[in-house]
């Protein structure tokens, strides 16, 4: 009756797949359905891609299954979080869920990312995706953090930012055989998390990029949004970063100055809270970009030498470039307490750990 198609997998896996397809059995009501295995991504999560062909219908019914054996808490935030998104931007719709079995069907939005939708793609269509992908992320903004003074979601807080950056300390300076002043590098992060505690807190999706943006099968003209379910309260330039510093698509600085400014006037057109000028704007995203380019350098290298993911090593280059650009411009234009903080420790970045990394990924 049914047809999974998944990769050879070891004993256990095929049990899970096995105990997969029973249930969805259960909830289809027996109804002939093909289910293929997708790549996996960073996380433990698994998904397939259920096709129910209805019987008597020239219509196949395509839904998408999360299996998250070994995450149920991910996926009852995953619950939560669209819950709370959903009234204003494209989230998938829910049609079954068994938290205990980890398992979860959802509205299948198909398979063209937003990356896809780039590709080929001339000046005037590239500026309409993003404008579509900045205005769903301005409508995001407009939500509310609390309810009843309550926050909606957990918050990106101090302690949460300097844990993730110090990911390239404990990660990549060893993976390329470095060496950090512990010094300028505590100076450094100090006044990071400060300026970033200063910007406006919104919810953020945490990872609004290229490969979470997908085009809507039902309706081509929407972007759905998938993989929040790690979403939380935090700067307002976060998201903003992630898409257009995105770690797979490369785009111009003055490419990336130009989306600055719409976006900056986007939220601006929504209410949101933002920063009285552009200038201002722009130095929050650079010092946001900062921030989630270090912890990304040690997130790459964590994937490769823990969890054995050695494709996201050729990302590295692009973020690292991102990372330059963002240190030179806070060298350059930022104010002065973040001079102060980031200068010492571009300079050491340049004697000591550049030569090294490229030693690594570049020779």
């Amino acid at each position: 009756m049914t047809t999974p198609h998944a990769p050879n997998q070891n004993h256990a896996a095929d049990a899970r797949l096995q105990q997969l397809t029973l249930w969805l059995e259960h909830v289809f009501a027996a109804q002939p359905f093909t289910l293929d295995s997708l790549a996996g991504d960073a996380s433990a999560r698994r998904y397939h891609r259920l096709q129910l062909h209805a019987l008597g219908s020239a219509n196949d019914g395509y839904y998408m299954v999360m299996d998250s054996a070994d995450e149920q808490e991910a996926m009852q935030q995953f619950l939560a979080v669209a819950a709370v998104m959903r009234p204003v931007v494209n989230v998938p719709d829910i049609f079954a869920q068994d938290i205990d079995k980890g398992f979860l069907v959802l509205q299948d939005f198909g398979g063209v990312e937003f990356a896809h939708l780039l590709t080929d793609a001339d000046a005037a269509q590239v500026d309409a995706y993003y404008l579509s992908a900045m205005q769903s992320l301005a409508a995001l903004q407009t939500l509310p953090t609390a309810v009843d003074g309550m926050p909606v979601l957990p918050l990106y807080d101090a302690e949460k930012l300097t844990q993730e950056m110090q990911l390239f300390r404990d990660w990549f300076i060893p993976h390329i055989d470095a060496t950090l002043d512990d010094a300028l590098w505590d100076a450094m992060l100090t006044a990071l998390v400060t300026q970033v505690g200063t910007q406006p807190q919104v919810i953020v999706h945490r990872d609004y990029h290229s490969r979470n943006l997908m085009q809507d099968r039902a309706d081509s003209e929407r972007l759905g949004i998938i993989d929040f379910q790690d979403a939380v309260i935090g700067a307002y330039t976060y998201d903003f970063v992630s898409l257009v510093r995105d770690a797979y698509v490369d785009w111009s600085e003055a490419q990336i100055a130009a989306w600055t400014e719409t976006f900056w006037r986007l939220q601006q057109q929504q209410g949101v809270a933002t920063a009285d000028t552009l200038a201002q704007f722009t130095q929050d995203v650079m010092v946001m970009g900062l921030q989630r380019h270090l912890k990304v350098l040690g997130i790459f290298v964590r994937l490769f030498k823990r969890d054995g993911k050695a494709r996201y090593l050729n990302d590295i280059p692009k973020v690292m470039r991102d990372l330059l650009v963002e240190l030179e411009w806070l060298c350059e234009h930022g104010d002065a307490k973040i001079q102060r903080a980031v200068a010492p420790f571009y300079a050491y970045l340049q004697a000591h750990i550049y030569p090294a990394y490229v030693t690594k990924f570049l020779a």
